[in-house]
């Protein structure tokens, strides 16, 4: 949160306006995760994705964007959107988006039998 100034548009005091300062509050998200001007965000990974690489689309607070993610992708892995972040009121400068991988594990027991019998013997 923060202070705002509006020069002259507060209350009148002998013919004089005085300035209106604003409370800024900043709301939590369940989204996104906000350290100075970055944001963060964990992003779901499928296993095939994670192993193989592939395209995941994602929404930012921006725009709807496609993630290249390469293959052997570690879980907590961060990507980073540069200028994709909070602006600084101040400085004009935009921090950056770090989206952090999770990678989404299959469940073992909808895997087919001679799938599962190579992983149990080569992992």
């Amino acid at each position: 949160g923060g202070t705002m100034r509006v020069r002259g548009k507060g209350r009148q005091y002998q013919g004089q306006a005085g300035d209106l300062l604003i409370q800024v509050e900043v709301a939590s998200s369940d989204v996104y995760e906000r350290k100075g001007d970055n944001l963060y965000k964990t992003f779901d990974v499928p296993l095939k994705e994670a192993l193989f690489g592939g395209k995941i689309k994602m929404q930012t607070p921006e725009k709807e964007v496609t993630l290249k993610v390469p293959k052997n992708t570690k879980n907590k892995q961060k990507f980073r959107l540069k200028g994709k972040g909070v602006s600084d009121r101040k400085t004009a400068l935009r921090g950056d988006l770090y989206l952090i991988a999770n990678i989404v594990l299959p469940d073992v027991d909808s895997l087919g039998s001679e799938l599962r019998k190579m992983l149990e013997e080569r992992l």
